[in-house]
């Protein structure tokens, strides 16, 4: 016989020693003993054939739990490269999944406990499971040796405290009999002093019986003048809170008509503070407004930057004998009311006054503002274009139609308030001089700007120049006519 097919032989018996019904078949104190030296094995090799052992326990009675102890020994040899742990659990996983009907699986794990269990000495590890078996059916007939000792003694401990609890039951009948024997005598004593006391306790109960009657007579006397003084203390009661409802009804009553009437005259001096402030913000700047306020007077300011524009209507005193008076104020009156709503667009620009046809008004105070000079200049803008409309249409109309001319200049002035009654916020200074006279020397339909103004927007709108132009009482200066403003600077 060959080497080989001695090894294939072995082989065979291995398999059919581990897949015999009695193989590792142990008695469950075998099983928790296996269970316990799992936990406390250190060494992987002999976990993993402990895992094998309880794996063969678990076949019958839980095969999940029995599959996965296989599994966890086959992943240990892995670990541990061990062929014969990989031969064994192979083993053992192929006879589990052929069971499950896992054929391919089962072929796949008996090819590889054939590869392994060769590479090992078959015979010793035939005999080294042989010792193990009979190591652990000792250890449970052990076991179960020491479990008979243990009902033994279990059932000697059971007869003594039997024969223990019947001696306590004969002493505890005994005690009752006695007890049984006290209380006829103490029976029989008191039936002797009941008759002594019968008499005693009538008598007592009779004298009772008369105070009981004396209470109760001076009893229903409390009763009746307690009741007597209830009926006078409620009616006065009565009275009492009677008066103090009227009274508290007259003063909630007269409390109600003052507090309407002083809701009333509140709601009349809100009406009149709001029509106060109005008016105070149709003639100056809120900014005076709150200081007029505050302190009654306001403070004259000089400002560096400001832009004054002037407009004035050509012709108008020979307009003013072409119309009637009523005429002529409604078209005055219809311009300016459109000039205030187009400056009010602008942040920077505050109406100052008018005079007779003279519309004047600023930008950059009472506060000061980087884009005043284009703010104004793009009103102005505005205004030209809205006359020129309102010319077109009052000619087709066949009626007397304005023209205005329109001046701006840009510089410093001082601002304040002026007067003690009907008082006025006011402008003074060059600048203010220079802008109605680049209005006089502007034409119809034209913006007449200075070289100052300029400046400060040429970046922003197309610009005619004029060269320099003689004003009243001033010297030449450059003059412009503004024609448009840019998109960016719409924008």
């Amino acid at each position: 016989m060959t080497y080989f097919s001695t090894k294939k032989l072995l082989l065979g018996v291995l398999i059919v020693l581990l897949s015999a019904p009695g193989f590792a078949q142990v008695s469950p104190q075998s099983t928790a003993h296996w269970e316990k030296e799992l936990t406390r094995q250190t060494d992987s090799t002999r976990k993993a054939e402990i895992l094998l052992f309880i794996s063969k326990e678990y076949q019958l009675s839980n095969p999940t739990l029995a599959l996965a102890h296989a599994q966890h020994s086959y992943e240990l040899g892995e670990k541990l490269k061990s062929a014969k742990i990989i031969g064994l659990a192979s083993l053992q996983l192929s006879k589990f999944h052929q069971a499950l009907g896992n054929k391919a699986k089962a072929r796949r794990f008996r090819r590889r406990a054939e590869e392994n269990l060769r590479e090992v000495d078959l015979m010793a590890e035939l005999n080294r499971l042989e010792t193990q078996k009979s190591t652990a059916e000792e250890n449970a007939q052990t076991h179960q040796a020491a479990a008979v000792t243990s009902q033994q003694r279990v059932t000697l401990l059971s007869s003594e405290a039997r024969r223990n609890t019947i001696e306590r039951t004969r002493n505890t009948a005994q005690l009752n009999q006695q007890s049984q024997m006290i209380g006829l005598k103490n029976l029989l004593l008191g039936k002797q002093d009941s008759v002594l006391t019968r008499r005693s306790l009538e008598l007592l109960y009779q004298a009772n019986q008369v105070t009981i009657l004396e209470q109760e007579k001076a009893l229903q006397a409390a009763e009746i003048e307690q009741q007597r003084t209830v009926r006078t203390a409620l009616l006065a009661g009565g009275v009492l809170l009677l008066a103090l409802a009227g009274l508290l009804w007259r003063l909630i009553a007269n409390k109600q008509r003052t507090n309407r009437l002083l809701s009333r005259k509140n709601t009349q001096l809100d009406a009149a503070r709001r029509r106060s402030d109005e008016l105070l913000l149709n003639i100056l700047p809120l900014e005076l407004v709150e200081e007029l306020k505050v302190s009654g007077i306001t403070q004259t300011r000089h400002h560096d930057e400001v832009t004054i524009m002037f407009t004035d209507f050509k012709d108008f005193t020979q307009i003013c004998e072409k119309l009637s008076p009523t005429e002529l104020v409604q078209e005055i009156d219809h311009c300016f009311r459109h000039f205030d709503q187009i400056i009010s667009k602008y942040p920077s620009i505050e109406k100052i006054k008018t005079i007779g046809d003279a519309y004047l008004c600023a930008g950059g105070l009472p506060e000061a503002n980087a884009r005043h000079a284009t703010e104004v200049v793009t009103a102005a803008l505005e205004i030209r274009n809205f006359i020129l409309n309102l010319e077109a249409e009052r000619l087709s109309a066949g009626k007397l139609a304005f023209q205005v001319r329109i001046g701006v200049h840009s510089g410093p002035v001082v601002a304040g308030v002026v007067g003690s009654t009907k008082f006025a916020y006011d402008i003074w200074g060059d600048t203010v001089n220079t802008a109605s006279r680049l209005e006089s020397a502007g034409e119809p339909g034209r913006v007449n700007i200075s070289e100052a103004t300029y400046q400060r927007i040429q970046a922003g709108f197309t610009c005619q120049y004029r060269g320099k132009i003689a004003s009243k009482n001033k010297a030449d200066m450059n003059m412009y006519y503004v024609e448009s403003a840019h998109v960016l600077h719409l924008n």
